[in-house]
């Protein structure tokens, strides 16, 4: 009876272990893609503000991290930035997730 209790708890504890993995790791992916959402609009109301590509990037980079990426891309008045960055942690490298999140902002012409 008591070799049985300690064969249960054996295999009992990699389960556990791997779900504490799977549960920190989404928590990961999730406050990773916020990061990714509020610098794509901080990105946004920076070009909003006139400044230029460098002001944008250290933006960008102050909110998201310093792997965070962004493009810049403008059509018909409209301009939209996209920011993406790879999620941290050992199991979403493996996965090869990354968070990504685009904001976009109509450029008025001058009256």
């Amino acid at each position: 009876m008591r070799g049985s209790v300690t064969a249960e708890f054996a295999l009992s504890v990699p389960a556990v272990i791997l779900l504490l993995g799977v549960l920190l790791s989404a928590g990961s992916a999730a406050l990773c893609q916020v990061r990714v959402e509020e610098a794509a609009r901080a990105a946004a109301r920076t070009i909003a503000r006139g400044e230029g590509p460098p002001v944008i990037a250290r933006e960008v980079e102050r909110v998201a991290g310093p792997s965070a990426k962004h493009l810049i891309e403008s059509s018909a008045g409209v301009v939209t930035v996209t920011v993406s960055a790879e999620v941290p942690g050992p199991l979403a490298t493996v996965v090869g997730l990354t968070a990504a999140a685009r904001a976009s902002l109509t450029i008025e012409a001058n009256q």
